[in-house]
């Protein structure tokens, strides 16, 4: 996924949500995203308006939880999906899901059971899209072109009908101009914000509008951010339309610089000397949290003073692949290769950190709807040792009443009622434990909730215990 470097920022374009990934150097992310900021291999998605779902974006396809953390299902990737990154989730009521892959701008609507290419955007073209935090039917995507084989020409073009089809350009760069990252305002969506390189220096610019894109101002950043040749839009903050946060780099290594007006001019407040930035959350405090690799050193700061200034946090015991906040919890997608969990969180803006999910433990199942189409897949990584066997044939019960939302109290009425009172399971619960439907598809209009958990009910499927850390 992008410079959200395989990771991106936007935990979806949701509330505190920033979701980034690191695959590698700024320089060498030629997809950025939107929110753009980091490749995004790995990135996490904590959406707000779906308090029960979170959804990890990885290399091999979709790790998703759709009752509260508790179990925890996969969907491998599919033909549209493959080499998947820099995904999103929507606003509600569609909660859609998007990605950038070769096959072009793709969405979909049953939590990766089937995904559909977007009209008006050719294979491979798209390079980071975003979807309007406060209109679920708007969104932008930064598209490449070239006439006869001659150098790409950048733009960005407008869907007003979420994401099925884009007619209608809003921005055209100029000659020998990248853009690398577009987000809409949430606080004023008239606001748009791209950030580009531009010629054989990679001048960093700013471009904005404050109007819909009928208008756009320019703007050169080289002498505020002297020796900056990469430039990648981590956010646009929630409250305020002319704050900016920006992933720069240069050859002194990477640095989280911010833009009090606009993108007329930016600071540096934050380093990462001889490293690189990879993750960044801003919680409802308005604390800010990065992530992040110095030397060869795993970091971490906080701002408590809206990004004057930032603290080093403990150090942190993993790499930062990603990191996005639900309310006041921030969840961390870390390096599969060299860490032993996939996800940890924090409920003390990053002072400790808790172990919640790693992929040989805690996949459980296959998602039911792509169970035929995954099951080669599943074997492959299961020789590898990524997860284990068992998995590739396993079927998972349907979600608890309340979906593992710990809505009810724990008592004789809620045993009556049917609901699990949410919180963790053991071995004894697990057969309320969610698992493989589709998500929310049942927000997706025109589409009915799918009967297989009766089935599986009736067939007296297999379900797996959770083994407890």
């Amino acid at each position: 996924m992008g410079v959200r470097l395989a990771l991106r920022s936007r935990a979806s374009l949701l509330p505190g949500l920033l979701l980034l990934s690191v695959v590698g150097p700024l320089l060498a992310t030629a997809d950025a995203r939107a929110d753009g900021a980091f490749p995004d291999s790995l990135s996490i998605l904590t959406p707000d308006q779906l308090p029960n779902e979170t959804l990890l974006a990885t290399n091999f396809g979709l790790v998703m939880s759709f009752d509260h953390d508790q179990t925890w299902i996969w969907s491998c990737e599919q033909p549209l999906n493959s080499f998947g990154t820099l995904y999103q989730v929507g606003p509600a009521p569609l909660n859609r899901i998007y990605a950038v892959s070769p096959g072009g701008f793709i969405y979909t609507d049953d939590s990766s059971c089937t995904w559909t290419a977007a009209a008006g955007i050719p294979a491979a073209a798209a390079q980071d899209a975003f979807v309007d935090p406060s209109n679920p039917n708007r969104v932008l995507a930064v598209v490449t072109s070239s006439v006869d084989g001659g150098a790409s020409t950048y733009s960005v073009m407008e869907s007003a009908n979420a994401g099925t089809s884009f007619a209608q350009v809003r921005y055209t760069a100029a000659a020998g101009d990248h853009i690398t990252g577009v987000e809409i305002s949430r606080s004023n969506p008239q606001t748009v914000y791209l950030t580009l390189t531009s010629g054989t220096a990679y001048t960093p610019k700013i471009a904005v509008t404050t109007n819909g894109g009928a208008n756009w101002t320019l703007h050169d950043l080289s002498a505020s951010l002297a020796g900056t040749y990469s430039i990648r839009l981590v956010a646009v903050d929630p409250t305020n339309p002319q704050k900016l946060v920006l992933r720069t780099g240069g050859s002194a290594g990477e640095a989280l610089s911010i833009s009090l007006d606009g993108g007329a001019t930016a600071s540096s407040p934050l380093t990462f000397a001889g490293g690189v930035f990879t993750a960044y959350a801003r919680l409802p405090s308005g604390s800010m949290i990065a992530g992040g690799v110095v030397g060869t050193t795993d970091v971490a700061y906080r701002s408590v003073d809206l990004g004057v200034s930032f603290q080093p946090l403990p150090a942190v015991p993993f790499t930062f692949r990603g990191m996005s906040a639900r309310g006041t919890k921030l969840y961390a997608a870390l390096d599969n290769a060299a860490d032993t969990y996939a996800i940890e969180t924090s409920v003390d803006e990053g002072m400790t950190w808790q172990p919640l999910m790693r992929f040989d433990q805690d996949i459980q199942a296959i998602q039911t709807c792509v169970m035929a189409v995954c099951q080669t897949d599943c074997n492959t990584r299961a020789g590898t040792g990524l997860f284990s066997e068992d998995i590739c044939q396993a079927a998972v019960m349907p979600d608890p009443i309340d979906a593992g939302h710990d809505a009810v109290p724990a008592g004789p009425d809620a045993a009556a009622s049917g609901h699990d009172a949410g919180g963790s399971k053991d071995a004894s619960t697990a057969a309320t434990s969610s698992g493989g439907g589709c998500g929310h598809c049942d927000l997706a209009p025109g589409r009915a909730a799918a009967p297989w958990s009766w089935l599986v009910l009736l067939a007296g499927a297999i379900t797996l215990a959770r083994r407890r850390r």
